[in-house]
């Protein structure tokens, strides 16, 4: 004779309720989401060059794509909007796609140091902004433009071999963080509904 649960014995097991359907897909939903993505950027991690060559070549392919919707939108709005400037701009993305595909060691290399000028770029603008302006929490505005200007640096005295580790190792950690923060949320969400229900 199959034995059958009490609403008591259900309640006294889940006694906030987290575990009901309508409730529990609010955060196990986002915490399965950002597990699956921190899993990912740790795949990432451990294979850097892998990485960074699939980066480029979904960046070249994102151009081709995002080209041809720019062509396309060129001829809708021929008659109304800047026709030429639309054309223009997606045949040039199309050309750019195609060569990183084609030859995606040197889309790579382009890549790479624009990263590069981008870490030394904005670790020079926030070290002397910290410097000049003194604000509240300045100290680690300082330190976040030293390693920031740093990685620039390092990045561009190791080229060309920083290729094959500094775009991967970018996305990497993006994407685990990524992943990580969504749990972190889905968990406050959590603690935030068992609160409720207190």
């Amino acid at each position: 004779m199959p034995i059958t649960r009490s609403p008591i014995d259900s309640t006294r097991d889940d006694p906030w309720g987290l575990n009901t359907p309508s409730t529990s897909s609010l955060w196990r939903g986002p915490f399965v989401m950002g597990l699956l993505i921190a899993l990912l950027g740790v795949l990432a991690l451990a294979s850097v060059p892998i990485t960074s060559l699939a980066t480029v070549l979904f960046y070249g392919a994102l151009l081709v794509v995002g080209g041809i919707f720019e062509v396309v939108h060129a001829f809708r709005v021929r008659t109304t909007g800047p026709f030429l400037m639309f054309l223009l701009g997606g045949l040039l993305s199309i050309v750019v796609g195609a060569l990183v595909l084609m030859r995606p060691g040197v889309g790579l290399v382009s890549l790479t140091l624009l990263m590069a000028g981008f870490f030394f770029a904005r670790g020079l603008f926030r070290g002397i902004t910290a410097v000049m302006d003194r604000y509240s929490g300045w100290g680690w505005d300082l330190v976040y433009g030293l390693v920031s200007l740093a990685l620039g640096i390092i990045i561009f005295a190791q080229l060309p071999y920083s290729t094959m580790w500094a775009l991967g190792l970018v996305v990497g950690v993006e994407i685990l963080s990524r992943g990580i923060s969504i749990m972190a949320v889905a968990l406050m969400a959590r603690s935030a509904m068992r609160r409720a229900h207190v």
